[in-house]
């Protein structure tokens, strides 16, 4: 799926790291990605808007970062998109992509203080493996269903003791980890950051709902 990066580049000095910390992301999901703050300076507002709403109407789906609505340019390049019935992505539509893959670079630091330890070995060698198999398993969500299902999806393809693993030690636990992350934010300038651990906190405890919810629809049926 091609995707291009719709969000406010005047007046911020930041634009071109934003654009790229999302870029990187999107592209580690799967998406082709069209980042517009990679176009050189020097020419006028109007040329950069022709040549960025042609270049939407080669692609597949708009992304919106958080601050369009502060941006004039985001604001057409939405029109456009809607016009031409592209799909519409933010922050919402890879909520639990992002969470999956904070919980798993979060988990892997963990798991290099336990490798040695022989009472906690096997258990590490295990989550490892899980570890690794979700971040081989989110390059390849279904970009044409939504996140939830393709979450459910991968859950259900895992065996028994593998469910029980994600739920109530990858997921379940997962707060401490996240909470560690936000606490060394907290000093931080990094604004950006904190919302993101903010979502992905929350997220956690969404992702363990959606498995619950299943749970339920399966023992009633």
């Amino acid at each position: 799926m091609k995707v291009y990066l719709s969000g406010k580049i005047t007046g911020d000095a930041g634009y071109r790291q934003k654009f790229e910390a999302v870029q990187n992301e999107l592209t580690s999901y799967g998406y082709v990605v069209f980042n517009p703050a990679v176009l050189p300076d020097g020419f006028e507002y109007e040329d950069y808007m022709s040549l960025d709403l042609l270049i939407l109407s080669r692609c597949d789906a708009i992304y919106l970062l958080r601050d369009w609505k502060n941006s004039p340019g985001a604001k057409r390049e939405l029109e456009e998109a809607k016009r031409l019935g592209l799909q519409i992505l933010d922050e919402d539509s890879i909520k639990i992509r992002r969470t999956l893959n904070q919980i798993c670079e979060d988990t892997s630091l963990l798991l290099n203080g336990q490798m040695d330890c022989e009472e906690n070995r096997l258990w590490a060698k295990d989550m490892k493996a899980l570890t690794i198999e979700i971040q081989n398993r989110l390059k390849n969500f279904d970009l044409s269903i939504d996140e939830e299902t393709n979450l459910l999806q991968m859950y259900n393809s895992f065996d028994e003791s593998k469910k029980q693993l994600f739920y109530e030690e990858f997921i379940a636990d997962s707060d401490k980890l996240i909470e560690y992350d936000l606490m060394e934010k907290m000093e931080g300038d990094d604004f950006e950051e904190k919302i993101r651990l903010t979502q992905v906190y929350k997220v956690s405890a969404d992702i363990m709902a959606l498995i619950e919810a299943q749970q339920e629809e399966l023992k009633s049926a």
